[in-house]
């Protein structure tokens, strides 16, 4: 008897490491603890609006994340615990007498200072994505915005 169990016992174990389930984690979503630093306030004062993109296609148009955070030192950080691994580029600016809006003067030229993710400058407009995007694909990730 004892024989009979010893040899099922076997052969099941055998038998499940030929045709083994395979455990795939294709549906496991990697996710970053990521922090972004925006420096370069002149006052403290106002907010600051932040977009995160996840695409070029998306890029200045429809953000994952649009956020608007009081200035209240020259520096300020902002936070995001689960932030999927991906490719992203962000778009802040200080808007100091928070009207919602970019201010600019009558060329279009901003008077508010703002910046992009890689510190990335457009000539005529936002930078372009290859410029600002970056990599999120580690448990941690950092990034500092230094506007102008």
């Amino acid at each position: 008897m004892v024989k009979i169990l010893f040899v099922t016992l076997w052969v099941t174990l055998c038998t499940s490491m030929i045709y083994g389930q395979e455990i795939s984690d294709a549906n496991v979503v990697m996710e970053s603890h990521f922090s972004l630093k925006i420096e370069g306030f002149k006052k403290a004062k106002g907010e600051v609006r932040i977009a995160v993109f996840d695409s070029k296609e998306s890029y200045t148009k429809d953000p994952v994340y649009a956020v608007v955070i009081p200035v209240e030192k020259l520096e300020c950080t902002w936070e995001v615990t689960d932030l999927p691994y991906g490719e992203y580029a962000i778009a802040v600016y200080h808007d100091v007498n928070v009207n919602g809006k970019l201010d600019t003067n009558f060329l279009g030229i901003p008077k508010e200072r703002y910046g992009f993710s890689n510190n990335a400058r457009g000539r005529f407009g936002p930078a372009k994505w290859k410029d600002a995007k970056f990599s999120v694909d580690g448990a941690t990730t950092e990034a500092t915005i230094r506007i102008k």
